[in-house]
């Protein structure tokens, strides 16, 4: 019986201590691939570099900083509320510039992320996700983890 704990214990422990984010580009790319497509910009977030969110977050503030007039522009334009403005997270940012994508027909990281790796190219904490159309994406290594340099 206590065999039998040991073991249970062993497996738990060592499931639990499985990495929850990538370790290689490939499975970087993979977690982006998945969230984005699926509309998961919580997940898209978590897979995003620290200077991708830095710059996110700047773009947010200037938003969130704009006149009554620049925002009541910027509400019909991309019909959003002027509160969403007020409220933005990087999830709502990463929504925002997908819906627009959608809309003007060009969502480049669809594009990108619908077609098949064809190469990594890895360099010291950067790496080039080569796909088979020819679009790249970049990825940076932050510890032992890989994630999405948006740009």
């Amino acid at each position: 019986m206590c065999i039998l704990m040991f073991i249970l214990i062993a497996v738990i422990s060592l499931v639990s201590c499985q990495p929850s984010r990538p370790l290689t580009p490939q499975e970087a790319f993979n977690v982006l691939k998945d969230a984005y497509l699926n509309d998961n910009m919580q997940k898209v977030e978590e897979i995003l570099s620290s200077d991708s969110k830095k710059k996110i977050t700047t773009v947010i503030t200037n938003l969130q900083s704009m006149n009554q007039a620049q925002i009541a522009a910027f509400v019909q334009y991309y019909n959003v509320s002027a509160n969403s403005i007020k409220t933005m997270t990087i999830p709502d940012y990463l929504a925002l510039q997908k819906k627009i994508a959608a809309v003007h027909g060009d969502d480049v990281l669809a594009s990108a992320l619908n077609q098949p790796i064809a190469q990594v190219t890895i360099a010291k904490s950067k790496a080039t996700v080569q796909l088979y159309n020819g679009m790249s994406l970049l990825f940076v290594k932050e510890g032992p983890y890989w994630f999405f340099e948006y740009e």
